[in-house]
């Protein structure tokens, strides 16, 4: 190979990382650069499959605070144990839970949210069958802004909801040994 190949080699790849920082500054500049053209479009493509035009926005004040759905299993032995709904099994798969958590926000009607929370419960009874009751608890992991870091405040959760759910069978026995019977 001689000088003059190397020499191209080495401004196509400068060439590229200069472009990949132009993207990356676009994206982090929130800057739209239209549809039109095979240009824009291929500068729009790389973003999206690269990232590149994601904006870097972690520090921006529009970052929200984040959901998590945990549960105390109470066992008919008086155990208890804890449980979440993500199982480890891939990255993916646990992203995939965390955004059907985050739908407990999106949702104003207060039934669907209860009904959203009892199939979560429904889904953690079933994994103990021993189990009298669950209750959920979501919390929210509070961030300040940058402004209310610098004046001392921390971040830390924070209760947003809790409901306990038991059994229906269990339930039913249990009012019919104390009298009852619905």
């Amino acid at each position: 190979m001689n000088g003059t190949a190397i020499g191209r080699r080495r401004a196509l790849l400068l060439l590229a990382v200069a472009a990949h920082f132009v993207i990356v500054g676009l994206g982090a500049l929130h800057v739209h650069i239209g549809d039109e053209g095979w240009a824009r479009r291929a500068v729009k493509y790389y973003g999206r499959l690269s990232g590149a035009n994601s904006g870097y926005s972690f520090f921006a004040p529009g970052v929200g605070s984040t959901l998590a759905a945990n549960f105390q299993v109470n066992g008919s032995n008086g155990k208890i144990a804890a449980d979440v709904l993500e199982t480890g099994v891939s990255r993916e798969a646990d992203i995939r839970v965390r955004n059907i958590i985050g739908m407990f926000w999106l949702e104003e009607d207060e039934m669907v949210r209860r009904s959203l929370v009892a199939s979560w419960a429904g889904k953690v009874l079933a994994r103990h069958p021993g189990a009298d009751s669950v209750v959920v608890q979501l919390d929210t992991f509070e961030l300040p802004s940058m402004a209310e870091y610098r004046e001392g405040k921390t971040t830390g959760w924070k209760l947003n909801y809790r409901a306990k759910f038991v059994h229906h069978a269990k339930l039913m026995r249990a009012q019919q040994s104390d009298g009852r019977v619905p």
